[in-house]
């Protein structure tokens, strides 16, 4: 055992490198992050309301409504869960982007295999896709879930602190 005093930060592991400094808060949010969780927003609560009017509409549906009913079932479904990945997303929670980019990816696959059924719904899903893939590939994006992820290895069972507003 060595009388070596430790510096004021504490013993310094194989794991940790010099001179890295703990942040004390989440990054500041780019804009383009923003941008990416409004149309994650968007798009939950488009699924949210699809739900809705699946369920209204089983109440009129005739034979059909026991279909219209699990159909709503699954989209509000699909809607919780994007709740978490949009609220997580704006977090910047490390499982939320390969969520969303997984989610948006699917999206425009739907919309490139209904393009020629309809333009119209197929751009609905593809233009969406495309501009939330750019948003969050923008390094700012990617720095600042780098650096949320550092603050969430630093404080594993802290609430999140507000980004900073400078």
């Amino acid at each position: 055992m060595t009388d070596e005093p430790q510096d004021a930060a504490g013993p310094q592991g194989a794991d940790s490198p010099q001179g890295a400094e703990v942040p004390q808060s989440l990054p500041r949010r780019p804009v383009h992050l923003g941008v990416a969780a409004g149309v994650v927003g968007l798009e939950t609560l488009a699924l949210l309301g699809i739900a809705v009017a699946f369920v209204v509409l089983a109440t009129t549906g005739g034979e059909v409504g026991t279909s219209l009913l699990a159909l709503g079932a699954m989209f509000a479904i699909l809607g919780a869960c994007m709740v978490a990945v949009t609220r997580s997303l704006w977090l910047m929670h490390r499982w939320a982007r390969p969520a969303a980019i997984a989610w948006q990816v699917l999206q425009a696959l739907f919309g490139i295999s209904t393009f020629q059924a309809g333009p119209l719904l197929g751009l609905a899903a593809i233009v969406p896709a495309v501009v939330f893939l750019y948003a969050i590939f923008q390094p700012r994006v990617i720095y600042a879930f780098e650096d949320a992820l550092a603050y969430y290895e630093a404080h594993p069972s802290a609430p999140a602190p507000p980004p900073k507003r400078w």
